[in-house]
């Protein structure tokens, strides 16, 4: 059994380098995704409605080294967790049916404060993938959003 392997994430330095050791996730797709709330109810049953969540994606994926060979086996998940996750947008029409991931990337970005005015810098998950333009009988290639974060770690499943 391999020992869980751990990566950190909080600037789009150390996400590049994660991503170049998963090789984007490409050919990869998501297995599970988990979008808790921080939303609350107090205890004189008021609400308290943050806009933030906890973002959790189970990446199935078969990584290589520079050759050919896989060095990981064949079902390897790695569990992604963001954290103070907003603007969430995942496009999961029809179009991107059987389609795995081409890559995935982390770009820096700017948003307002979980319920403030104020702005902060963050980080952004983009997902690439080619969708299916039925009426062109065509793919096309498209990245997009998937949300806003400020940390999140990336830990290799243990296998048997």
């Amino acid at each position: 059994m391999r020992e869980q392997t751990s990566f950190a994430l909080s600037s789009v330095a150390e996400a590049n380098k994660i991503l170049d050791y998963f090789n984007g996730f490409h050919d990869g797709f998501i297995r599970r995704m988990v979008i808790e709330s921080r939303d609350r109810i107090n205890e004189d049953l008021s609400q308290t409605c943050t806009g933030v969540f906890e973002v959790e994606i189970d990446l199935a994926h078969y990584n290589y080294p520079a050759g050919a060979e896989g060095f990981h086996p064949y079902s390897q998940i790695v569990r992604a967790r963001f954290r103070n996750v907003q603007d969430i947008l995942c496009d999961f029409r029809e179009g991107f049916l059987g389609n795995t991931i081409l890559s995935l990337s982390v770009v820096s970005a700017n948003r307002l404060r979980g319920g403030e005015t104020a702005t902060e810098p963050c980080l952004c998950l983009r997902l690439a993938r080619h969708f299916y333009l039925a009426e062109e009988r065509r793919y096309e290639l498209r990245e997009t959003q998937l949300f806003t974060f400020t940390d999140a770690v990336f830990v290799e499943q243990a296998t048997a």
